[in-house]
């Protein structure tokens, strides 16, 4: 007897996304790729077959939903599209416990000695808990001013309790999306697509180095969250003001300065003092208050 409605698809409706299987998401590619640029697509088939590795193919799907913004039926895509699409898939494979450990089973091939250590702070670990209960660990950190303090993570895919070790942390992926840090880590990824699409239409020349900002975030432990830091400042500072009008300036000429700077790891709080000035000098902040 042939059921009218394929199998899969029931067990999608009655047992959830986490019945779905890599099908579901190569299927979506394959109806996306015909509006993506050659290149972009490369990019997106890699992409796809790394984030189901990372997480699960609703994950894949996600990563697609967001190119799926820029093209498809009666959509030109962006040519900036092809810059996203590399950035969005290594943004949505943050560093986090389960992510490093598979990383060490993955990269250390056939070396015996291979071995990963990484340095992550506290509340990366305790962002691991639901969000509601990570909050209030979170605070209570803060006030001890602990929530930066640094915590070494061995993993090793070579040797006994080692590698027990290591592949007991990633069995944490499977609970990973209902975490704190994935809530933070999308609300990111959602503020830079929101900030590329307001740029692209007030000021398409300025739009492609918003899409490289994304370059600012990067690394794991203390740097990672200053390089976040960083780039909150730079949108809450520059980006956003000048799409709400509040600011004159042309983003295409003061953004990559402010990028350079970045470079340098300043401070917060400096670099905010850096984008302060950069805006009183550019020509149309001088040119409004003229």
């Amino acid at each position: 007897m042939k059921l009218p409605v394929d199998f899969r698809l029931l067990k999608e409706r009655y047992f959830g996304a986490a019945s779905r299987r890599p099908w579901v998401a190569e299927k979506r590619l394959e109806e996306l790729a015909p509006y993506l640029q050659p290149e972009t697509a490369e990019i997106a088939q890699r992409a796809v077959a790394n984030l189901m590795a990372y997480q699960d193919p609703d994950y894949a799907l996600l990563y697609l939903g967001r190119l799926a913004r820029y093209a498809g039926p009666n959509k030109t895509p962006p040519a900036f599209l092809s810059d996203i699409a590399p950035r969005l898939d290594r943004r949505m494979r943050y560093i986090d416990p389960p992510g490093a450990a598979q990383a060490a089973l993955v990269e250390s091939g056939e070396s015996e000695a291979a071995r990963g250590r990484h340095v992550l702070c506290l509340c990366d670990l305790v962002g691991l808990l639901p969000p509601r209960v990570a909050d209030r660990i979170c605070k209570m950190l803060s006030r001890l001013g602990w929530s930066d303090r640094p915590i070494g993570l061995h993993f090793a895919a070579r040797g006994g309790l080692r590698r027990r070790w290591t592949r007991m942390w990633t069995l944490l992926r499977y609970v990973r999306k209902y975490s704190q840090r994935a809530k933070i880590e999308n609300a990111w990824v959602e503020r830079w697509l929101h900030m590329i699409d307001r740029v692209h239409r007030i000021q398409p020349s300025a739009v492609i180095h918003v899409v490289r900002s994304a370059d600012l975030v990067e690394g794991e432990g203390p740097a990672y969250h200053s390089s976040v830091a960083n780039w909150h400042v730079i949108v809450d500072r520059l980006i956003k003001p000048t799409c709400d009008g509040s600011l004159t300036v042309d983003l295409a000429a003061v953004l990559p300065e402010v990028l350079d700077a970045v470079a340098a790891g300043p401070e917060t709080a400096v670099l905010a003092q850096r984008i302060d000035s950069l805006v009183r000098s550019s020509p149309a902040q001088q040119l409004q208050m003229a």
